[in-house]
């Protein structure tokens, strides 16, 4: 049976040597888009802040009537709006691109790396490992996974959070065994999650107070507190793990463990 006490003092003893380049880990990755952290929305509180900020109590100068701004909207020739509406569409493509074949593989990559440093310091470079074959399965998988989540959220919300929790071992599944089936990476991390869920979820309420402090010094020091989360999250995966062979839901042939390979061969 995990506590947290538990998970976060192995999380410590795992960082122990190896903090600043799972700092400089989590700092890439989060520049790429990867989400770092612990399921807490800090750039909607940012993004909040920044509306209330722009509200019409600070304008200061005289309002546009509306007539003028129609005039005005009215005289952009017609190939300007086709323009901006190609490349509003055109990001939207790519942005998408890059979230299903970048962003969802290197939250793989970056599970493989935190589980390998339990057992000792490991490589930057093992995080692109994801890259290899079956890459194309792991992008797959998480794919499908974050419809069903998102086909939840839209339908009742409640759903969607439900599944998010039941699948949030899939990454940790895909870093140790990347041949998985979707079905069978949804099972078992279901299996997995089984009572489990809540526990989980004060796992993560557990490092608000550490975000909300990092969150002082203009956001900064979040990154600093963005290792030990994902050294914690790795830490509870093991222990979920540990009941899935006691309880016989997976074996050794299956789930190999994180054995360390060459990143570069």
């Amino acid at each position: 049976m995990w506590t947290r006490a538990l998970l976060k003092d192995n999380a410590k003893r795992a960082l122990r040597s190896s903090y600043w380049r799972a700092f400089g880990v989590c700092f890439v990755l989060a520049l790429l888009g990867v989400s770092v952290g612990s399921g807490v929305n800090l750039q909607a509180a940012y993004s909040a802040a920044g509306s209330a900020g722009g509200s019409g109590d600070v304008w200061t100068g005289n309002n546009v009537p509306e007539a003028t701004v129609r005039s005005v909207l009215a005289g952009v020739p017609g190939f300007v709006w086709a323009f901006l509406g190609g490349a509003v569409f055109i990001g939207a493509v790519l942005t998408l691109c890059w979230n299903i074949f970048m962003t969802a593989p290197l939250q793989v990559g970056m599970c493989r790396y935190f589980m390998e440093n339990r057992q000792s310091a490991a490589p930057f470079a093992t995080v692109w490992t994801v890259f290899r074959t079956p890459y194309l399965n792991v992008v797959k998988v998480q794919l499908l996974v974050t419809l069903k989540v998102m086909l939840g959220m839209v339908l009742f919300i409640v759903p969607g959070v439900y599944w998010a929790f039941c699948y949030r071992m899939v990454p940790y599944l895909l870093a140790e065994n990347p041949y998985l089936t979707p079905g069978r990476a949804m099972e078992l991390s279901r299996q997995m999650m089984e009572g489990e869920k809540w526990r989980s979820y004060v796992l993560n309420l557990s490092f608000i107070g550490w975000y909300l402090l990092g969150s002082l010094l203009l956001g900064v020091g979040v990154l600093f507190v963005n290792p030990y989360c994902q050294a914690t999250f790795a830490e509870l995966y093991a222990a979920l793990r540990a009941k899935a062979f006691a309880l016989g839901l997976t074996d050794a042939n299956e789930l190999g463990g994180f054995v360390r390979y060459d990143p570069n061969p």
